[in-house]
Parts: structure tokens; C-alpha cells; sequence
């Protein structure tokens, strides 16, 4: 059986005021190496998706055609 979801805490005060400036300040601290490779990864995986997709349509194509 699955437990129950918490309530998310909810921050007031110095809390919530330090959290709100601190994502107001972020910096994103990725490379522009890092960003290079993850694009990289991105589309190969897109690659392989299409690959997949011609495969699966040229065998149903294959099995249609076999139906007549």
C-alpha cells in the first residue's frame, strides 16, 4: 500500500525571504563544455527515436502488406 503524500512545508519569514532572493540570484553553473556534451547526448537519443520510429513503420508496412 502506497503512503500518503506530505504537505509540502510552506517558508515564512527570514526563511522564505533568503529562499526568494536566493533563486532570484541563480546562476546557472553549467559549462559551456557540459552544455556541448548534453546536446550531443540530446540528439543522439533523438537519432535513435527516428531510427526506432523508420523501423517499426517499415515493419508494419511489411506485415500490412503480408495481410493481403
Amino acid at each position: 500500500m502506497a503512503r500518503p503524500i506530505r504537505e509540502t512545508p510552506i517558508l515564512f519569514g527570514e526563511d522564505a525571504r533568503r529562499f526568494e532572493e536566493n533563486m532570484r540570484n541563480a546562476k546557472c553553473t553549467l559549462t559551456q563544455k557540459e552544455k556541448d556534451e548534453m546536446m550531443a547526448s540530446y540528439k543522439a537519443v533523438l537519432a535513435a527515436l527516428e531510427r526506432g520510429e523508420a523501423s517499426r513503420k517499415a515493419s508494419y508496412e511489411q506485415w500490412k502488406a503480408n495481410q493481403k
